[in-house]
């Protein structure tokens, strides 16, 4: 078999790569200068869009995915040029092998390029399939306010994000959204402080979630010098919600995400100025505490929407 286009391949191809691979080095570096002179600059207010941190998500990983596809470009035209007007020869005397090996590995270097586009690019679908939900359940929240209370969407408390909270007269609720992690979700449960997915029994725990709503009746209570009681609201979209003997949090489906305002769990009443105070705090909290890092907002996207695997 003849294989005298092995060290032309070999050799043009690990020279594109090296170029294409230092345009993504020097990508990595310009994002790592950027993110260090954003420390000295003034911090900007957190955004009040519903979904704000799968916007960020859809924004960082929109980045990366056109450095790739630039990547690529790169790639195409240094071996395009290469193969055109390069200089056959000029590498030293080697066994095939050698070269074999060189070829194999520029090669696989390809297809784990190609592999982790198409890796973004899935990542990105199911992002955007969240934010449509997150987008759908803000509009019916619209009709919240048209009952006299606030609603607030992203707010972070601690380390934490809470995709809404409403406040009004009746108290405040923290409304999370949890799509199904199996395919083809026929219904949901709440068993032992979890969500049961069937087909197959896939549990989420919503111990963070609680975590995070603990937080924010402490940190509004503290906030406004009262005892502040949030109510858990979990939103599963795409799901039959099977009635449960569990209470808390309470679990709708999309369809039904304004079933809160008919709870009446008098604890969790506010007086009017309690709800004014509360409704100040969240507007300052909304100036003041933008999201966090990208670790928190990979933790976060993590547990709500599974990454592809990368094959």
């Amino acid at each position: 078999m003849d294989y005298s286009f092995l060290p032309a391949y070999a050799v043009f191809s690990s020279i594109a790569l090296a170029v294409a691979l230092s345009y993504l080095l020097l990508c990595s570096l310009a994002m790592v200068t950027s993110r260090v002179v954003q420390h000295f600059r003034p911090v900007r207010p957190a955004s009040c869009r519903p979904g704000e941190i799968i916007h960020q998500a859809l924004r960082i990983t929109g980045r990366r995915a056109e450095q790739f596809r630039t990547a690529a470009l790169v790639f195409a035209v240094a071996m395009l040029m290469l193969t055109a007007f390069g200089r056959l020869g000029w590498w030293p005397d080697a066994q095939t092998w050698v070269f074999a090996l060189l070829a194999v590995v520029a090669t696989g270097l390809q297809f784990f390029g190609m592999a982790k586009l198409v890796q973004l690019a899935r990542y990105r679908i199911r992002l955007s399939s969240l934010l449509d939900k997150h987008v759908s359940m803000a509009r019916r929240l619209a009709e919240a306010q048209l009952r006299g209370n606030r609603v607030y969407h992203s707010v972070r408390v601690g380390d934490a994000i809470i995709d809404n909270v409403i406040v009004g007269p009746n108290g405040v609720y923290a409304i999370g959204m949890f799509p199904s992690p199996v395919a083809n979700c026929e219904s949901v449960s709440l068993v032992s402080g979890e969500l049961v997915f069937e087909p197959g029994g896939v549990r989420v725990s919503l111990q963070q979630y609680r975590h995070a709503v603990r937080g924010l009746s402490k940190s509004l209570g503290e906030g406004i010098s009262s005892k502040v009681i949030a109510l858990p609201v979990i939103v599963v979209p795409e799901c039959v919600i099977t009635p449960s003997q569990e209470t808390l949090p309470m679990v709708v489906s999309l369809e039904s995400c304004m079933s809160f305002v008919g709870w009446k769990e008098t604890r969790a009443f506010l007086m009017d100025d309690e709800v004014d105070a509360i409704n100040r705090w969240l507007d300052q909290h909304a100036l003041e505490a933008p999201h966090g890092s990208m670790r928190a907002v990979t933790g976060y996207l993590d547990r709500r929407v599974a990454r592809p695997a990368l094959v």
